[in-house]
């Protein structure tokens, strides 16, 4: 006899989070680039999953080449709070990749994009096998949005979203991600978005350009926050989300490969992006007093 698993459905809110690899399909389709996909995909999955556990989102699903992760808002005015976190989380998980490609040495650098929307209608299923095995998915316009949004281009760490989560996330906290409109043309709905208008008319994406530039004298006091902090010396701040501990905790406890990948970005962090920032402070404190 067959077995019949359980499904409930439910109406709710949250953020969207989809996460894709650019060009997957190139990897595939080269005998000497499928052997690191294969081993760089399992990595991603292992980390991600850890890294939205961390964020207090939940991890979906896995996608083929990247995941699909929710983080449920019942009240609005939560929204700027779970929209920071994520594109904290988002940015972390691209400078992870960017720096240690998961303790791999590919012949072609991996990189990956994301896609974050605000579902307002989400039709959650939850689904109990008669193992008691239970799964999760959700449908809705926003999360089909969501996994349009990593197809557009987008400096790092290559996040593209709706206008109103950058506002609401920047009325939370203090962002290190600058965002810019990005325009949808007629043929971007069509490569992009399957000819749809919904939701592609207030669509940003992250920026390498500075909304203004900073005196010198707050350059330096920004980086000695910045060290500061990165040393233990200065407590973050208040609005800062808190899952790095957690997930760095599930980064060293894990396999040989995640263990070595840790170690491999504090080595970065501290010797290289500390030391940098240091040299840094010096050389304009010292154009200073010459002045």
């Amino acid at each position: 006899m067959l077995s019949t698993p359980n499904f409930e459905f439910e109406r709710t809110r949250g953020i969207v989070w989809v996460c894709d690899l650019v060009g997957s399909s190139s990897y595939l389709n080269s005998n000497e680039s499928v052997d690191d996909l294969e081993r760089f995909l399992p990595r991603l999955y292992w980390v991600s999953h850890g890294l939205v556990e961390a964020a207090g989102g939940r991890f979906i699903k896995w996608t083929g080449d990247g995941f699909l992760a929710w983080f449920e808002t019942p009240l609005h005015r939560l929204v700027g709070e779970r929209a920071y976190t994520v594109f904290k989380a988002a940015g972390f998980l691209t400078f992870l990749v960017n720096v240690t490609q998961l303790g791999l040495k590919p012949q072609r650098k991996f990189r990956i994009r994301h896609g974050v929307t605000y579902e307002h209608d989400a039709l959650v299923i939850r689904f109990i096998q008669p193992n008691g095995h239970e799964g999760l998915d959700l449908i809705g316009r926003a999360v089909v949005l969501a996994f349009r949004l990593p197809g557009l281009e987008a400096a790092y760490p290559g996040i593209a979203t709706q206008r109103q989560l950058t506002v609401a996330a920047a009325e939370y906290g203090e962002m290190s991600i600058n965002f810019k409109k990005r325009d949808i043309l007629r043929d971007d709905r069509l490569k992009y978005f399957k000819g749809e208008r919904w939701g592609t008319e207030s669509i940003c994406v992250s920026s390498d350009r500075t909304p203004r530039r900073l005196s010198r004298g707050t350059a330096i006091r920004r980086a000695k926050e910045a060290v500061a902090l990165a040393e233990g010396r200065k407590p973050p701040p208040s609005t800062e989300p808190n899952f790095m501990h957690a997930f760095l905790q599930y980064m060293l406890l894990g396999p040989d490969w995640s263990r070595e990948t840790g170690e491999e970005l504090a080595r970065f962090v501290s010797e290289g992006l500390l030391g940098t920032l240091k040299k840094m402070i010096d050389l304009l404190e010292s154009v200073d007093h010459e002045r």
